[in-house]
């Protein structure tokens, strides 16, 4: 841990869209704004199954924020209150639809956390057990193909490789994601993504069975390993994080991850320093480059807070 990087006092300012894009019907993104949580959710599923999924995920993380304003003083939810919510999410997706739809879920949120979070995410990365004998070719159901026995052994491996908390509790961020919606940081005009994609190409790329250029540009680069409401794993990856003041972070669907290269995101977020105007920009980038999905895009800054009454 870093000695010099000291928890600070701060807040969160955000702006975001979602959009139909240029090929669907439907838009089935939704986003999620408050003061302590953001979230961004991809439905997936016909007949208005992904757009109900979707939305019992937003609905359910925004409870956590009628709990932390019950009181005077706000009351921040710890790392397995998150967990829980994110549970919750996906039992009463699975009820509702009864494994006929899923979604992504990528969220950030005001925590109260055990340990001061990574100032950088250098995560060791578990290789799933059905990525070196799964092929594209044969089969693209994805999901049903994980057995309870793969589910238990990646966790297990995860688990193993998990660093203790050091018990401390400091004002945090806690990155949530399950799919391949994804979050990114800007910090001193770098961005850097902080989520891996749960899906079958990210996957074949961990295991050095492909490069990231072309799981890029593969044509089964959609499909997700991971889901809320779907398939035996629903497990959402946490990652305390340490802000810094004038940190941006950008939660975003892979309807604009997809079209756009991080080369673009990067100058787009240091360009436009109006958060409102920054989303703006992505989306319309999103939508001139294809617009083959839905969009849906949350630019989040890092602030001081408010002092004043």
């Amino acid at each position: 841990m870093n000695a010099s990087v000291q928890p600070v006092p701060f807040e969160l300012a955000a702006a975001g869209y979602t959009d139909v894009g240029l090929k669907r019907a439907d838009n089935q993104d939704r986003i999620l704004m408050s003061k302590i949580i953001f979230a961004v959710a991809d439905g997936m599923g016909g007949h208005e199954a992904g757009e109900v999924a979707s939305q019992l995920a937003v609905e359910t993380m925004e409870e956590m924020c009628t709990f932390a304003n019950k009181t005077s003083v706000r009351k921040l939810p710890a790392v397995p209150d998150v967990q829980r919510q994110v549970q919750l999410a996906d039992d009463r997706i699975r009820e509702a639809l009864e494994a006929r739809g899923g979604t992504t879920l990528c969220a950030l949120v005001m925590i109260k956390a055990t340990s001061k979070g990574r100032d950088a995410v250098t995560a060791p990365v578990a290789i799933p057990p059905w990525t070196q004998n799964f092929s594209l070719e044969r089969n693209t159901d994805v999901i049903a193909k994980i057995t309870p026995e793969m589910l238990q052994a990646h966790r297990d491996l995860k688990a193993a490789t998990a660093q203790l908390p050091v018990v401390e509790e400091v004002p945090s961020l806690a990155l949530v994601n399950v799919g391949d919606s994804r979050g990114y940081r800007l910090r001193d005009g770098a961005l850097q993504q902080l989520t891996r994609d749960h899906s079958a190409v990210q996957e074949m790329v961990d295991a050095g069975q492909i490069t990231e250029l072309e799981a890029r540009n593969h044509p089964h680069r959609n499909l997700i390993t991971r889901a809320l409401g779907a398939g035996a794993e629903s497990q959402p990856d946490i990652t305390v994080l340490q802000p810094r003041i004038s940190d941006r972070y950008l939660l975003c669907s892979d309807g604009l991850s997809g079209e756009l290269t991080e080369e673009v995101i990067e100058s787009i977020l240091v360009t436009y320093k109006d958060r409102d105007q920054a989303a703006q920009v992505l989306t319309s980038a999103a939508l001139e480059a294809g617009g083959r999905d839905n969009i849906a895009v949350i630019v989040i800054d890092v602030l001081e807070p408010d002092t004043s009454e």
